[in-house]
């Protein structure tokens, strides 16, 4: 048996063909979606980068493994295990399969780019550190990925995780990417011009459609980097007006993911002309998608609204999805680890948070959850409550942005999250209050609790990438006094005098 994990950063379902995206971004993902399982109820239970692959590769949620930020103590991993031994029962996802005789294999920068050192743990060989850990692109991975397939494609039981970057802004596909998704559709209808303009006027914070991205809004050792990407990458832009400008963010990302597409498809062809393509299991997915326009964010990813959260996964595994499916249940993306294990005849390890959906895969009954919890800790720190019909946000830190304590919005009716219905629909809106409650209890309350990371980050706050005197200081600058007074009395910042 082998494993191909194909991890693509901030990639939203719907920007491809398969989840009905009408620009040509994705024809060998769509190939691959047509042979096996879509499933298109996919959640990270935390976000974003770091601590969503802390969530996948530990199989637990950031409240038990600590992850649930960038920065600050949010940022630390509570390896199960002690000294010299690791916790069997809840062991990291490829460190199980390393011992069940898998070679297990990355090429991801992400550990560099993180801080993440635990994640090379399992890993029996990492070429992470062979990467930049920033801005390498698809050809890069590629140019390492490639070679060792060949030479090991028919070896057997290997687990091979590869990481694209290109859909993460800054966008730097090549030029001809762009001229191709350019040619196709339209893009996605939302947010339309009237919107973006009405975001500008009442909404504010970094990566807002007014106030997307100067340099002065970047912490001072984040600044010069972002100096030398626009340097680099001259097609980014430091604000979204109009839908035009929305349009060139939409072409950049959409551009990454077909330039992603192109190497994808190399892999595959490799499988192919080895002779191994009936024998692997080809796995895509992504650890968080972006927000456009949600909750006024654009191109970013950290809120909890249904953009940054939702994700895409698709699964061809040979044997068992030989009849192309659609599932439409709640699921975790960290449901992956044990619905791997179960189907290749491993017992899933106690203390993991996910569950298997494995029958969903071979074709037998199988509902989803009936809910979600999920979370996110850069830029504000939110949680949310994600039911088949409706999507409830609790906001524990605003950060530097003008958010509701509370939203509620029904997802069928509005998609977008543009009704707040937390007036008009307390029951629904108490309901799901209580259902995140429950969870906070069952996993922070009791003789087994653990302390919520979230609350060591609240005295920090979620201002790794701009802090709010920065901030102050620029709507100040710009004239925006109502809006600085409005972040004043959110952040508890007087007025000097």
């Amino acid at each position: 048996m082998r494993i191909l994990y194909i991890d693509i950063d901030s990639l939203r379902p719907d920007h491809l063909g398969c989840y009905g995206y009408d620009r040509p971004t994705s024809p060998n993902v769509d190939q691959v979606a047509a042979e096996g399982a879509r499933f298109t109820h996919v959640y990270v239970s935390d976000a974003p980068c770091l601590p969503s692959r802390a969530s996948l590769f530990s199989a637990r949620f950031g409240v038990q493994n600590g992850v649930v930020s960038h920065n600050g103590p949010g940022q630390w991993m509570r390896y199960a295990g002690e000294g010299h031994f690791h916790d069997p029962r809840a062991p990291m996802w490829m460190r199980f399969l390393q011992q069940e005789g898998w070679n297990t294999v990355s090429f991801s920068g992400f550990a560099q780019r993180h801080i993440a050192w635990w994640f090379t743990a399992g890993f029996t060989e990492f070429y992470g550190n062979k990467l930049p850990g920033g801005l390498e692109s698809a050809d890069d991975v590629n140019d390492l990925v490639e070679p060792w397939l060949q030479e090991h494609a028919s070896d057997d039981d290997w687990f091979l995780h590869v990481n694209y970057w290109d859909v993460h802004h800054p966008y730097r596909a090549p030029d001809e990417y762009w001229d191709r998704v350019q040619s196709g559709g339209d893009g996605p209808d939302f947010p339309d011009d009237e919107t973006i303009k009405e975001h500008n006027r009442t909404h504010y914070g970094p990566r807002t459609a007014r106030d997307w991205g100067p340099d002065e809004l970047q912490n001072p050792r984040f600044r010069k980097m972002m100096e030398q990407m626009r340097k680099r990458f001259p097609r980014m832009r430091t604000d979204i007006p109009d839908r035009e400008a929305l349009m060139q963010f939409i072409d950049g990302a959409d551009a990454g993911m077909a330039y992603v597409d192109d190497c994808i498809g190399r892999l595959l062809e490799i499988l192919r002309e080895q002779g191994v393509d009936g024998e692997t299991a080809i796995i895509i997915s992504s650890d968080h998608g972006e927000s456009i326009g949600e909750q006024g964010m654009y191109f970013e990813h950290g809120n909890a609204s249904e953009g940054t959260l939702h994700i895409p996964l698709i699964i061809r595994w040979p044997g068992v999805t030989d009849t192309p499916t659609v599932s439409d249940g709640l699921q975790y993306h960290l449901d992956l680890p044990p619905t791997v294990l179960d189907l290749l005849g491993y017992e899933v390890p106690e203390d993991w948070s996910g569950a298997s959906f494995a029958p969903a895969l071979r074709g037998d009954a199988w509902e989803g959850r009936d809910h979600v919890v999920c979370g996110t800790g850069i830029c504000t720190f939110q949680r949310c409550v994600r039911t088949p019909d409706h999507l409830f946000i609790r906001t524990l830190h605003s950060g530097n942005y003008n958010l509701d304590p509370a939203s509620l919005f029904h997802m069928g009716d509005d998609p977008n999250q543009t009704n707040n219905l937390i007036d008009s629909e307390p029951h629904i809106a108490a309901h799901h209050d209580h259902l995140l409650a429950d969870w906070w209890h069952e996993n922070c309350s009791g003789p087994d609790s653990v302390r919520d990371p979230f609350q060591s980050m609240m005295d920090i706050g979620p201002d790794i990438y701009c802090s709010p005197e920065l901030y102050l200081g620029y709507l100040e600058d710009e004239g925006h006094h109502h809006q600085a007074a409005d972040l004043r009395r959110r952040r508890g910042i007087e007025i000097e005098t």
